[in-house]
């Protein structure tokens, strides 16, 4: 499975592109500053992230010129309206699979077929041969060196015609691959389309001793792969019916909302500290899919969930309840039941409140407000690590609707 990633601007942030490791998809006109995050956890571009200068994919549908760079060597470019017939090139150490010295008998106008592709023979330079895949059989075409030696024409004429076939009596096409001269040694470099089969034929018009060595070969596996994720890019562009999740760094995020106690940044271990106090702390999740636009698919708010760390919960503090409201305003968008004590771990722990199908609404930021509690009357201690917020999407195309914070 290849590496997801989102692509995002880091105020227009959303899934542009679905890359496998080590690729790039470079056209015209890309949106400026995009950060690429690693699929799974999809942190905020507030806790940094790779910035790349240039990105866009659906690169079929608007039929650009597209250069993909493939980890492990190799570059293809080809125009998206005809890329299924593009192939890599993959260079071997070079090989021999031919050599009809050894044996001692010529080619005299004749057709002679080597199969090139899965386990073949391949020569030593002894005479020996060893059985070796060389060309797999997801190959289209070889690139090959051919040497006539001993060649003596016919009629004053000598060639060889390399092409496919499956059988020695297929029809050889009007073309010369090699023209050789009596008794001159003599080579050419070709690149030939192999068979469905995996073969080639070499048609001799004269007489002549051939030898074949195999430099490479070309396939398009690597390229269906990749037109495969295209595709699906394509869907999740134009139709996403994935959640995204953001995870929002909330140390030196956290402010009072009616909180009795201090309130402190550790950005030793990336928290925030809540001491001696009860009451409620506010952080606030920027909707940054929901405020696109006409951006293509809208999200809205699904889930919050909220980490502590170890001991994160001292003195009888604990996170007892969690409230979303509109951001920027006291409109409460949805309330939560209270949670007991018991339900935090003495260890990290996460946990989750989930929005109701039908109370989930949109907004440029949501208000999350975090209620503190103690079980002990002498205002407890919490920490808290992270918060992440899952984001659904809610239609096909995001055009803005009236009182949903667009």
């Amino acid at each position: 499975m290849p590496t997801r990633w989102l692509a995002a601007t880091p105020h227009n942030q959303h899934r542009l592109a679905v890359l496998a490791k080590g690729q790039t998809i470079v056209v015209n006109s890309p949106p400026k500053n995009l950060v690429l995050f690693p699929g799974g956890a999809r942190p905020s571009p507030l806790s940094g992230g790779k910035v790349m200068s240039m990105i866009r994919t659906r690169w079929a549908a608007i039929g650009a010129a597209v250069a993909v760079t493939l980890g492990g060597g190799g570059l293809f470019v080809a125009n998206a309206a005809d890329s299924t017939s593009d192939s890599l090139f993959h260079p071997v150490t070079p090989v021999r699979v031919m050599d009809t010295r050894v044996g001692g008998t010529a080619v005299v106008n004749t057709t002679v077929k080597l199969d090139l592709e899965g386990t073949i023979a391949t020569y030593n330079a002894d005479g020996s041969t060893t059985n070796t895949e060389v060309v797999p059989g997801s190959a289209t075409s070889v690139a090959i060196n051919l040497t006539v030696t001993e060649g003596l024409k016919n009629g004053g004429y000598g060639f060889v015609t390399a092409f496919p076939c499956t059988a020695t009596t297929d029809t050889p096409p009007t073309a010369s691959s090699l023209n050789f001269e009596n008794r001159v040694d003599i080579a050419n470099a070709l690149n030939v389309t192999t068979s469905s089969t995996g073969e080639v034929c070499f048609n001799v018009y004269g007489t002549a001793h051939l030898i074949v060595d195999v430099a490479g070969y070309y396939d398009d596996s690597r390229i269906d792969a990749i037109e495969s994720d295209v595709s699906a890019i394509q869907n999740d562009y134009i139709d996403n019916d994935a959640d995204i999740t953001f995870m929002f760094p909330i140390y030196d995020s956290v402010y009072n909302l009616l909180y009795g106690g201090t309130i402190t940044s550790d950005f030793t271990t990336m928290q925030v500290d809540l001491t001696n106090g009860i009451g409620g702390v506010g952080f606030d999740l920027p909707a940054f899919p929901s405020s696109m636009g006409q951006l293509l698919t809208g999200y809205r708010l699904k889930s919050v969930q909220i980490c502590i760390p170890a001991s994160g919960n001292a003195d009888g503090g604990y996170i007892s309840d969690v409230q979303i409201h509109r951001g920027g305003t006291a409109t409460e968008m949805y309330n939560f039941d209270p949670v007991a004590s018991t339900v935090w771990a003495a260890t990290a722990d996460c946990e989750t409140w989930t929005i109701p199908q039908g109370s989930r609404v949109t907004s440029n930021v949501h208000r999350v407000a975090i209620v503190i509690s103690d079980t002990l009357g002498n205002n407890g201690d919490v920490s808290i690590q992270s918060v992440r917020a899952t984001f659904e999407p809610y239609s096909v195309f995001n055009f803005p609707t009236p009182g949903f914070g667009f």
